[in-house]
């Protein structure tokens, strides 16, 4: 690894691990690691929109400047946090259990075939290649994102492709790391960020689970998620939807911690990520609201007022990437002609309902229960799901199938109304979120809180001395 890749992701870690330390969202060392390395991917993506407004280039001295200069400012007062730091990183929490090798080394084994794809191969989806890498190879070769892509180009052609129009995440990482590979080496085509991405978010999830059930079963939901044949794919294949699913679930989890333990830490942390995951699909703004309802729902009947603040807060702030790239940047800063084509929303057709249920048939024919796209995924899920509401009775983890469900719902009204959205594409790729959700659901249910105990139980009777 070069020395300016080297330095693009420990600077991006430190930007993460200055602001996720001050906010103090976890209680686990290892998701600390997680958040730090996602937060400083999100938060870095900004800065060749600095460089553009600020009238710098978009070239390596500046953006190595900037990052250097944002992780100094992120880390700056981080003495005071050092007892917080020492409480995350006990030897009890860090200790690797004996269990856990046979997981740990068949990930290391799919992140190897993941990482050498997405380093050896160029951009291979059509949506990559004339959308994000397409902005990101000209913003690179002509030091500004206002490239010929935008100037020339589109308002040439007859039909405008939405691709180049795609939320801005993933085509700024490809501006950073195309800089920083300088076109040689392994990592020219500047995906790693794809790879370390993925890393990260699946050592946070490992970890949250990890505190709250077995390690064993942790494992095990790790790895059904992990040989789930489409979301593997898309771990080398770079598009908008991993690192988005990545920041949702992660904002999610957090919020959820949030209401859980009123931790005002955990509440900002994951309204960021929750921004995030609209910076890396501008769709993702039609979920949002679940959150603030459950943010209402949960605790307005003890702090009203607040309730409705936070409700609106964070409403307010996933709004913002949102506004600022498609009516900021594209409609403002961007000299696009009147007759871009930005997407538009459909009236609500005459057989609203009949062509509402045709579009829930298909998502679930088509993606739900597509087991060549999630292997057993799914099915384990709505196993685990109906054992705890039929024989557990339980409540736990309602909050998240609340989020599912909702989401599943909105997907459907969305496609119905949205010009371009559809089932194969829109619903299939957005499925990543609600998998990676089906998943956190398992963490905080009493059937797999049962089997915790029970396993600790059986390890602690297996290694009892004789008498």
């Amino acid at each position: 690894m070069s020395f300016s890749i080297f330095f693009v992701l420990i600077t991006q870690f430190l930007i993460g691990f200055g602001l996720i330390t001050r906010l103090r969202p976890v209680a686990n060392g290892y998701s600390l690691l997680g958040l730090s390395m996602l937060m400083g991917l999100g938060i870095s993506s900004g800065l060749p929109f600095l460089l553009e407004f600020t009238h710098l280039p978009i070239a390596r001295a500046p953006l190595f400047i900037g990052l250097a200069l944002l992780a100094c400012l992120s880390l700056i007062g981080l003495r005071h946090r050092g007892a917080y730091l020492r409480s995350l990183f006990p030897r009890s929490h860090l200790t690797v259990r004996l269990g856990e090798l046979p997981f740990l080394a068949f990930w290391g084994y799919l992140l190897f075939i993941s990482a050498w794809k997405c380093a050896w191969y160029p951009n291979l989806p059509f949506d990559t290649i004339v959308g994000p890498d397409l902005v990101a190879t000209f913003a690179v070769k002509e030091h500004t994102l206002v490239s010929s892509v935008f100037t020339s180009h589109l308002p040439s052609v007859s039909v405008f492709s939405n691709q180049p129009f795609y939320a801005p995440f993933t085509a700024m990482q490809q501006v950073l790391y195309l800089l920083a590979a300088d076109g040689v080496g392994p990592y020219a085509f500047g995906k790693i960020w794809l790879t370390i991405l993925v890393i990260s978010f699946g050592l946070f999830m490992y970890a949250e689970l990890r505190t709250q059930i077995h390690p064993l079963l942790a494992g095990l939901l790790i790895t059904l998620l992990a040989c789930s044949p489409e979301l593997f794919a898309y771990t080398f294949l770079v598009q908008t939807d991993w690192a988005n699913a990545a920041f949702f679930v992660a904002g999610v989890v957090l919020l959820q911690t949030y209401l859980n333990d009123q931790q005002r830490g955990a509440f900002t942390a994951g309204m960021l990520f929750l921004a995030l995951s609209c910076w890396t699909r501008t769709e993702t703004i039609l979920f949002i609201p679940i959150g603030s309802l459950l943010i209402v729902a949960q605790t307005v009947a003890a702090r009203r007022i607040l309730a409705i603040q936070d409700a609106a807060l964070l409403l307010l702030v996933c709004s913002i990437p949102v506004l600022f790239w498609n009516y900021g940047f594209l409609r403002g800063y961007v000299p696009l002609p009147p007759h871009t084509h930005l997407g538009s929303i459909h009236a609500a057709p005459t057989s609203y309902v009949g062509n509402l249920l045709t579009i829930f048939q298909g998502m679930t024919e088509q993606v739900v229960f597509h087991d060549t796209y999630w292997n057993y995924a799914v099915y384990v899920f709505f196993a685990i799901t109906l054992l705890n509401l039929v024989f557990f009775r339980d409540t736990r983890g309602l909050s998240t199938l609340f989020w599912i469900f909702g989401m599943y719902m909105l997907f459907g009204l969305l496609i119905l109304h949205v010009d371009g959205a559809n089932i194969p594409y829109t619903f299939r790729r957005g499925f990543f979120k609600l998998l990676l959700l089906m998943y956190v659901y398992p963490g905080s249910s009493s059937l797999f809180l049962w089997l915790s105990g029970w396993l600790s139980h059986w390890e602690g009777q297996s290694v009892k001395p004789a008498h």
